[in-house]
């Protein structure tokens, strides 16, 4: 650091807060301290820092599925808000697997990262999930376990519930009503599925439990689930899917059976960018995920004591498109 410091004309301080990648230093100076670092062939010993400071400014992401569309917006909001502060995250997949997620936590732990985000595995035990965080600073996101000490960031479920019930019963008048998808023991399903059955009876409709099974987010499955279902009944008045990629596979199957918005109408959820390019557009509740990943992030740096603004995650809210009937194709 001292050549690279007397190359570029600098203190060895300034070339130390530019490879921290502190943002106190001015642009310019710190365009030049890299170029020197560069052409010198220096490369920063963040071992060797991070044991002085018994920081390492690495976080670990730790989700079930970075193929769900949800997910994989939140990681993006997530990741961008922890860089924009010098943080590298390194994310990894558990499938949903306790034991996998027990030994990436616990590995994770051991190589020093500074704090979690974490969408808990389905079935996942809280004290043995405390004792994998190793006391480390922890956000939990989208799945709330309640786990003590740590924090947690995701949407409103009742509201995402009440969103789509209220505009398929007062809007549409549907008489029958069901929710469709999601995995079966995920917490964000019972609630919805919950507030869906109280909703249906303070309205005097009929809510539909063979139209309100649970499945794997994704279109393949809904697909198939939907079809499994049309060939020994016909849906209810109006359905809200637990998902937008849901909701495709299961318009999917409506179309193939001639069944359209007037029969039934659907609602998904996520309002995916892709979802008002699907033939229907897919009426969706928008709950911001990219948000939802960034306001969790803030959350984790205020827990490693970073000043930081906290971003206000916003209530969900539907947007209406054809696969309800409201907009006519």
């Amino acid at each position: 650091m001292l050549e690279v410091a007397a190359a570029a004309g600098v203190s060895r301080t300034t070339v130390s807060n530019v490879m921290r990648g502190l943002s106190t230093v001015a642009p310019d100076v710190r365009a030049r301290v890299l170029a020197q670092a560069e052409a010198l062939g220096y490369i920063y010993n963040r071992g060797a820092a991070n044991l002085r400071t018994k920081q390492s400014n690495l976080v670990g992401l730790v989700i079930p599925d970075i193929g769900n569309p949800f997910i994989a917006q939140a990681v993006r909001g997530a990741q961008a808000a922890l860089s924009e502060r010098g943080y590298l995250v390194t994310t990894i997949e558990t499938a949903d697997d306790v034991a996998r997620q027990s030994l990436v936590l616990r590995s994770l732990a051991e190589h020093r990262v500074d704090g979690f985000i974490l969408i808990p595995a389905i079935d996942t035990d809280v004290q043995q999930l405390a004792l994998d965080l190793g006391g480390l600073p922890t956000v939990a996101m989208n799945r709330d376990l309640g786990l003590a000490d740590a924090g947690y960031r995701g949407p409103d479920e009742l509201a995402v519930a009440r969103a789509g019930a209220r505009h398929l019963i007062d809007v549409h008048g549907s008489g029958s009503i069901g929710y469709f998808g999601g995995p079966e023991a995920a917490g964000p399903r019972r609630e919805r599925v919950a507030e869906y059955q109280r909703l249906a009876g303070e309205a005097g409709v009929e809510f539909s439990a063979a139209w309100s099974s649970p499945c794997e987010a994704s279109a393949a499955r809904a697909y198939e689930l939907g079809r499994e279902l049309l060939a020994t009944s016909r849906p209810p008045r109006g359905i809200q899917c637990h998902s937008d990629a849901i909701a495709f596979g299961l318009l999917r199957a409506f179309a193939e059976a001639d069944i359209g918005s007037r029969e039934c109408a659907v609602i998904g959820c996520d309002d995916l960018p892709d979802s008002a390019y699907f033939n229907p557009g897919v009426t969706s509740i928008a709950v911001d995920s990219d948000l939802i990943g960034r306001s969790a992030a803030e959350e984790l740096l205020a827990r490693l004591g970073e000043q930081t603004e906290r971003s206000a995650i916003p209530a969900p809210h539907l947007v209406v498109r054809e696969s309800c009937g409201c907009v006519r194709l």
